[in-house]
């Protein structure tokens, strides 16, 4: 990720504009290559003295706030830590300095040499626990060419940081790649609404960092590491409201600006809180099991994308939509809607940190057809509270469930 003082654009009539780099020019590549190399053959090295090396390609780059975002961008795949020991690095300096202080406040004048042999005991290296010497004990290498892409593709997440929202049409998206990207969306937790304004198109509005009024920072990373998922879609519109100091305008992207994404695919990874999550739901519970495909269920000009979906060894199938402390402000509305359309096929949870109690049976109160698909979690369901409102629902649920609901999305 580009911090702002790295980020390169341009300004003009409202509009930002940044400043790609040619990914084949053979300048770019043969500093993507060195800078990649210093950290490569770097194994083992202290922070510093690898620093110094980076800094000396950068400050004789042509270009050096490319050259800088560059440098950034391979110090983010490299991973330090202290040298491994139990040694107590504080205590040594007190030592050192300790002995220092009473052999200089003799007042007697020796060499340099003399002085050492007094102060020895202290090994060389006082200052192993500070971040400057701190050991490289791993480095992710890329491809040269990978390099520089992913700098562009890091201008766009270092502007999107800065973000009051963001929208993203979809024409013409595949149910399984729209599936993807909503997973994706899922996985970072993003506050977002989508809608299907005309037939054959999808819009997302996720809400930016500025909309929030805790943790902003955290959302800020997980929106702009959120961006290269967008770049596996085929087509898309991204336009975004940018807010910097003394500029605020548009940022507009499509498919045409050829940028690359690098993730894989998300079903690659699933969380270990997920991967428990099936484990003790399978354990608890043999009347409901998990099943893989969750549909998109239009709930009236907006779309609800369930986190899971369970099927009932009769039959009946059940989604459930979880809403976390970003979330909350969809909660009332999908309600309304449980309200009016009772034999939809959905329960909702909601995180404890974003509702009270008090809260909580307010929401109840005033959703009294909704109320038994309503319950609270800490992090992640309890399975026990799950089924039992899970079996609620299916007394309401027709027998048909296991057939598309109307107002699923095809």
């Amino acid at each position: 990720m580009l911090n702002r003082e790295h980020l390169r654009y341009t300004f003009r009539s409202g509009k930002f504009h940044c400043r790609f780099v040619d990914v084949s020019d053979e300048n770019n590549l043969r500093l993507a290559s060195a800078l990649m190399t210093v950290y490569a053959d770097g194994l083992h090295r202290r922070r510093c003295e690898l620093a110094e090396m980076s800094h000396a390609l950068v400050s004789a780059a042509a270009d050096r706030k490319f050259a800088s975002g560059l440098e950034k961008l391979v110090l983010d795949m490299a991973e330090f830590a202290n040298a491994e020991g139990n040694t107590d690095y504080p205590a040594l300096r007190r030592e050192l300095f300790s002995k220092s202080g009473k052999i200089m406040g003799t007042g007697e004048d020796f060499s340099e040499t003399e002085y050492r042999r007094r102060v020895a005991g202290p090994p060389a290296d006082i200052y192993g626990d500070l971040p400057d010497f701190e050991l490289l004990t791993a480095f992710r290498e890329l491809e040269p060419g990978e390099l520089p892409r992913r700098y562009n593709t890091a201008l766009v997440q270092g502007l999107l940081m800065n973000t009051s929202q963001l929208t993203i049409a979809l024409p013409g998206a595949e149910t399984a790649e729209l599936r993807k990207l909503v997973k994706f969306m899922k996985f970072f937790r993003l506050l977002a609404e989508i809608a299907a304004p005309r037939p054959g198109e999808i819009l997302l509005q996720v809400s930016g960092p500025f909309a929030l009024l805790e943790n902003s920072r955290k959302y800020a990373l997980q929106l702009a590491s959120f961006f290269p998922a967008v770049l596996k879609m085929k087509h898309f519109r991204l336009e975004a409201e940018i807010r910097l100091p003394g500029r605020t305008g548009k940022l507009i992207l499509s498919e045409k600006d050829n940028l690359v994404s690098h993730y894989r695919e998300l079903a690659a990874y699933v969380p270990e809180e997920i991967r428990i999550f099936h484990r003790v739901f399978r354990e608890r519970c043999s009347e409901w099991t998990i099943v893989g495909e969750t549909p998109f269920i239009n709930t009236g000009g907006e779309i609800c994308f369930p986190d899971l979906s369970f099927r009932r060894t009769d039959g009946r199938i059940c989604h459930l939509e979880l809403f976390h402390r970003w979330h909350r402000g969809a909660l009332p509305r999908r309600l309304a809607f449980l309200d009016e359309h009772p034999r939809t096929p959905l329960i909702l949870g909601v995180d404890r940190a974003a509702v009270t109690e008090e809260g909580f049976e307010e929401l109840r109160t005033a959703h009294p057809a909704a109320a038994e698909r309503l319950f609270r979690f800490r992090d992640f369901p309890a399975v026990e509270t799950l089924v039992r409102t899970l079996d609620k629902a299916a007394e309401t649920l027709p027998d048909n469930t296991h057939q598309p609901t109307q107002g699923v999305l095809p």
